[in-house]
């Protein structure tokens, strides 16, 4: 398992972000991406990341609705919240907000810890 990179899904509406964002975190991740919360979930469903990261304002279905829907189907995985917001309601259901403007070193040290906690957990789940 260890020499598997970690899965990223990256669910962001604004294309020229989520692009940036999807080349910079695929040096480190495997990444996919989605443009909006409903097309993140169906792509949740089928990728199976150890990690979201979804911006808070989506079409369709906010980031915290989102991370709910995750965590309901998958606790071991980890969910980060990108919001300009100082306060986001529903922000429990994320193991970690980070403010935008983003610091994508930040997020990718983020990403590498969360991600592995969520493989560490799923390790000690296949033990038990």
């Amino acid at each position: 398992m260890g020499a598997e990179r970690i899965k990223v899904l990256l669910v962001e509406d604004d294309g020229d972000s989520r692009e940036l964002l999807a080349e910079l975190l695929e040096f480190e991740f495997d990444v996919v991406t989605a443009t909006d919360g409903l097309a993140g979930l169906r792509a949740f469903e089928s990728a199976r990341p150890d990690v979201v990261v979804t911006d808070e304002s989506l079409p369709g279905l906010c980031g915290t609705e989102l991370a709910q829907r995750v965590k309901a189907h998958s606790p071991r995985t980890k969910v980060i919240l990108v919001s300009g917001y100082s306060e986001v309601s529903g922000a429990g259901h994320c193991d970690l907000v980070l403010r935008k403007p983003i610091d994508v070193e930040q997020l990718s040290r983020a990403v590498g810890r969360l991600g592995d906690e969520a493989r560490q957990w799923a390790g000690d789940d296949a033990r038990q």
